[in-house]
């Protein structure tokens, strides 16, 4: 997760029920003041723990 941007839209991952979540760049301000690191490679943040992320792909059809 040290490479994740919070000000960018993208999926992450809840390691702790094993989901995927939307993210919005609205959650940056709150990330950035209260994310901390649990584990190599692992945030807490907001009750979950975040272990990874993708990219999300604007350009998709509607």
């Amino acid at each position: 997760m040290s490479e994740f941007d919070p000000s960018e839209p993208a999926m992450v991952h809840d390691l702790r029920r094993d989901r995927m979540l939307p993210w919005s760049p609205a959650f940056q301000r709150s990330y950035e003041r209260t994310a901390r690191e649990r584990a190599p490679g692992v945030v807490d943040y907001d009750g979950l723990l975040l272990d990874g992320w993708m990219i999300v792909d604007d350009a998709s059809p509607h």
